[in-house]
């Protein structure tokens, strides 16, 4: 019996070959009549002028790679306490504290002709030597005069050229001008392998929780990065440096398809002021945010667009003077989107301080635009996302036990004295409110907007819920508000 359906290879094969000879024929017959087919250089034209973008690139930004050397002490008690351990048992090594001398390898590149450079904060971070080879094979010092950890990066001087001549400083391009799909090259010193060029697309743009820095708004790249790329250039098609290449996402330690640039804009502002001024100037509204699920954004009436939630602001703050208010979605900042939390400080620390910067706002339901004026982040304080961190019962299910607020109690939990509201000193093991991080210390601002004060505010607050629509709680940890649905 022969099944139609699934024709035997045999029978797939001849009839490919059938159909095969009827195609050539039918073919010969057409470039009888047509024209030539267009020469292979020509179909490689394409291909070849790439080829050609990448070496003019490769070739620009070559006198300015800089291979870095550091060396550093490592303490070996700290790294095997055991050495420390095994060493008291033996005279005269009890105060003994045996170091190693770690040497390691990174890439930096020339920013300025009178030996200015950039690289990243964690290839010079406790460096006791830094020594930087040139192109040229020639060695010479460098010195760290300014770096900050916060956004990984770090500015060095490097002793005059042997030579006597000028460096050769790079060229920055708008990393803000980037599309998805654009081709990048890194360039660093992977293993100790110099000037090594690799080739890539920009994956995606604005990536955050990385886990590098404070401050993070990576360029991804699929070009490959390795260990000693860190702090190396990316550059777009003409040259130009539009990343610092940073990190990889790897579970093998090595290369797998996903590396991480800072954006050169923001790698300009942190270097010159730097320069300008000893440290980076960052702005500050004095917010408390977080990323709004959709659940969330739907139960606070905001629809479903991405923005950062403020869960609350700093008293006398300038987002407190400009009117901003917990359940507010940011959704742009100076005309630019704003997609989560960690967008949202990028921009603002980014900000001129002491200019007008224009917000958009949806405020319950509704858009509105907002004017503030940042000021000087002078340290880390309560703008950003918040860590994930005599009684009365919330409401049943739920899991939580609160009790007013008074000065000993406030005391004991670290609060001012004259702190006031419900505070929860209780949450159940295994309930809906321990699932969503919410623990003891904790004060109770809002149930379901609903502003608590005392602990009759709380129980009115529950007698008027529909738990059939979750519980939207927000708190404070004595630093950062969130809201937090319970559901």
């Amino acid at each position: 019996m022969t099944d139609r359906a699934n024709p035997s290879p045999s029978v797939l094969y001849a009839a490919g070959v059938a159909c095969a000879l009827a195609a050539f024929a039918f073919g010969h017959a057409l470039a009888d009549g047509g024209g030539p087919r267009p020469p292979a250089a020509e179909a490689a034209a394409p291909a070849r002028q790439l080829a050609v973008a990448f070496q003019r690139a490769a070739r620009r930004v070559r006198p300015s790679v800089l291979n870095i050397t550091t060396e550093r002490w490592v303490d070996l008690d700290r790294a095997n306490p055991l050495i420390g351990f095994l060493g008291r048992f033996f005279e005269g090594r009890a105060e003994e504290s045996p170091a190693q001398l770690q040497r390691s390898n990174g890439t930096g590149f020339v920013v300025g002709a009178s030996g200015l450079a950039l690289t990243n904060y964690h290839v010079v971070a406790d460096a006791q030597r830094v020594s930087v080879t040139l192109p040229d094979q020639q060695e010479v010092r460098a010195e760290v005069i300014g770096s900050d950890p916060l956004s990984d990066l770090a500015v060095l001087r490097l002793e005059p050229h042997p030579e006597g001549r000028p460096y050769v400083p790079v060229e920055f391009g708008d990393s803000d001008a980037l599309q998805v799909g654009d081709w990048t090259l890194a360039v660093g010193n992977p293993f100790g392998l110099d000037q090594t060029v690799t080739a890539g697309i920009v994956s995606a743009k604005g990536r955050s929780r990385v886990g590098v820095a404070a401050y993070e708004d990576f360029i991804q790249t699929d070009a490959a990065i390795n260990p000693g790329n860190s702090g190396g250039p990316l550059l777009d098609l003409e040259g130009r440096v539009i990343g610092v290449t940073t990190a990889i996402a790897s579970r093998s330690g090595g290369y797998q398809g996903i590396g991480f640039a800072i954006p050169s804009n923001m790698a300009r502002k942190v270097m010159e002021d730097v320069v300008d001024h000893g440290r980076v100037v960052r702005g500050w509204l004095g917010l408390s945010v977080q990323n709004a699920s959709p659940k969330l954004a739907r139960r606070l009436g905001l629809g479903e667009q991405g923005g950062a939630l403020v869960g609350g602001a700093v008293p006398g703050s300038p987002a407190d003077e400009a009117g901003l208010q917990a359940g507010d979605l940011i959704v742009a900042v100076a005309g630019q989107p704003v997609t989560d939390a960690s967008r949202l400080l990028h921009l603002v620390a980014t900000a001129d301080v002491g200019a007008p910067l224009e917000l958009r706002i949806v405020r319950e339901g509704r858009p509105h635009a907002v004017s503030v004026v940042p000021v000087e982040r002078k340290a880390p304080a309560a703008e950003g996302e918040p860590p994930a961190r005599g009684s009365a019962p919330a409401p049943e299910g739920i899991g939580i036990t609160a009790r007013q607020l008074e000065p000993r109690l406030a005391r004991g939990l670290g609060f001012a004295p004259d702190a006031q509201g419900v505070v929860i000193t209780r949450v159940e093991h295994g309930s809906l409110a321990a699932e969503q991080g919410i623990r003891p210390g904790l004060i109770l601002q809002e149930v379901d907007r609903r502003p608590i004060h005392t602990l009759d505010d709380l129980e009115a607050a529950v007698r008027a819920l529909d738990l059939s629509q979750g519980v939207l709680l927000r708190v404070w940890d004595g630093e950062f508000s969130r809201f937090v649905l319970i559901d």
